[in-house]
C-alpha cells in the first residue's frame, strides 16, 4: 500500500509537465492558423475554426445541434448519422446549452482542452521520460495530424479515454478502467475492445500474484470488482444499440449504414495488399493515397508488435483488434484511426526518444510537417479523411 502511494505521487505531473503542452498548444494553433491564412487569403480570419471543420466534422456539428436522424439525409450520400457514436457530440451539445458560442468554436476549444488533458494524463504511460513526453505532446497538439485533435472529431476524446483506461489498468484499478471503457465504447465502436484489455490485464495480474495459472478462472470470478468491471465496460455500446433500436428500429444501424460509404466487409489482408500495390501513374507522385493509408496500417501493426515484444499484452490485444476490425471494411480513414491509437503513438514516442539526435530531428519534423499537412487538409487530400 505504501509503495502504491509512492507510485501515485510520482505519477502526479510536475509544473513542467503541466506547462510544456501549453507551449505546443500555442505553436500548433499558430502553425495551423498561418496555414489557413496562406491557403485562404481572402477568408475572414474569424472563420478559422469553421474552415478547419472538414470531412466528418460537419456530421458532428449537426449531431451536436440536432441529435440523430430518423432517416438518411439528402445530399449526404444517402447516409444517416447513426454511423457516428454519441458521447462526444452529445457532450458538446450539452455544454452548448450552457455556453452561447457557435458549435464549431465551442467544439474546437473543447477539443484543444481535451487534447491537452490527454497529453498530461499520458505522463506515467510514457515512463516519465521527458523526451518521450515532449514528442508526444508535439504530436498531439502541434504535429502533422494535430487537426484531428483540435477541431470537432471524436478522435481527441478517444485518445483521452483510452489513455485513462490504461493508466487505471496499470494501477490495477479495474473499475476505474471499466468506467472509462464504457465511455470509450460510446465514442467509437472499437472502444469496446478495451473490455478485452481489462480481462487480459486481470489474467496477467493473477499470474504475477500467484505465480501460476492454476485456478485462474475461479480466482478471477471470485473478484466481485473485476466481474462488475467486465459488465460495466461495454455499457456505452449497449446503450447506443438500445437507443438506435428505440429511435429507428435498428439497433445495428451504425453498422448497416456503412453501405452508404461503399464499405464492404472482406479480408483485411487483401485490402492491405491492394493498397500497398496501388502504384501511382501520375508523374512525380511518390505515393498514392491508398499506399499512404495502407502504410499507416502497417506502421500500426509494427507498433502493436513492439507492444507484444514489451509484453504489454493488454494494450497489444486492444491495438490489434482496433486495427484489424476497421481494416476489414477497407482503408478509409486508416491514418486518422492510427493517429488516435494512444498505445501506438505513446510507444512510438518512447522508441524515438531513446536517441537524442533522433529526438531533435523528429521534433523539428513534427512541427514542420504540421504546416504541410494543414495545407493538404485545406486542399482536400483524401488520405487525411
Amino acid at each position: 500500500m505504501y509503495q502504491a502511494s509512492i507510485d501515485r505521487q510520482q505519477d502526479r505531473p510536475s509544473a513542467f509537465v503541466l506547462l510544456l503542452p501549453l507551449l505546443f498548444v500555442l505553436s500548433g494553433t499558430m502553425i495551423r492558423f498561418l496555414a489557413f491564412r496562406y491557403a485562404q487569403p481572402d477568408a475572414d480570419w474569424t472563420n478559422y475554426f469553421g474552415a478547419m471543420c472538414r470531412w466528418d466534422c460537419s456530421w458532428y456539428v449537426s449531431m451536436a445541434q440536432r441529435g440523430y436522424d430518423t432517416f438518411p439525409v439528402p445530399g449526404r450520400v444517402n447516409a444517416g448519422n447513426w454511423a457516428f457514436f454519441p458521447f462526444y457530440p452529445m457532450l458538446v451539445g450539452l455544454i452548448g446549452k450552457l455556453i452561447p458560442l457557435p458549435t464549431i468554436v465551442l467544439a474546437s476549444l473543447l477539443s484543444i482542452i481535451t487534447a491537452y488533458a490527454a497529453v498530461v494524463v499520458a505522463w506515467p504511460l510514457l515512463g516519465r521520460n521527458i523526451r518521450a513526453y515532449t514528442l508526444y505532446a508535439a504530436f498531439i497538439l502541434s504535429g502533422p495530424l494535430s487537426m484531428y485533435f483540435t477541431t470537432f472529431f471524436t478522435e481527441v476524446m478517444f485518445v483521452l479515454l483510452t489513455t485513462l483506461t490504461f493508466v487505471h489498468l496499470s494501477r490495477g484499478n479495474y473499475l476505474g478502467a471499466a468506467g472509462f471503457t464504457a465511455l470509450l465504447s460510446a465514442t467509437r465502436i472499437v472502444g469496446v475492445f478495451a473490455s478485452l484489455s481489462i480481462g487480459v490485464q486481470a489474467l496477467l495480474d493473477w499470474r504475477r500474484d500467484t505465480g501460476s495459472w492454476k485456478g485462474w478462472l475461479g480466482g478471477l470470478l471470485a473478484q466481485p470488482r473485476l466481474v462488475l468491471a467486465i459488465f460495466i465496460s461495454p455499457l456505452g455500446l449497449f446503450v447506443y444499440v438500445a437507443f438506435l433500436h428505440y429511435w429507428m428500429g435498428d439497433g445495428l444501424a451504425f453498422s448497416h449504414v456503412q453501405r452508404a460509404w461503399g464499405r464492404q466487409i472482406s479480408n483485411p489482408g487483401m485490402y492491405l495488399w491492394t493498397g500497398l500495390t496501388s502504384w501511382s501513374t501520375t508523374p512525380g507522385q511518390l505515393l498514392t493515397n491508398s499506399q499512404i493509408l495502407a502504410l499507416s496500417a502497417v506502421v500500426g501493426l509494427f507498433l502493436t508488435g513492439v507492444l507484444a515484444w514489451r509484453r504489454q499484452w493488454s494494450a497489444a490485444a486492444f491495438a490489434l483488434l482496433a486495427i484489424v476490425i476497421p481494416l476489414a471494411a477497407g482503408l478509409a480513414s486508416m491514418m486518422r484511426f492510427m493517429a488516435a491509437m494512444a498505445p501506438l503513438t505513446i510507444t512510438a514516442a518512447t522508441l524515438v526518444a531513446r536517441w537524442r539526435w533522433l529526438f531533435v530531428v523528429s521534433l523539428i519534423g513534427l512541427l514542420a510537417g504540421a504546416w504541410f499537412s494543414t495545407l493538404a487538409w485545406f486542399g482536400g487530400n483524401v488520405a487525411l479523411v
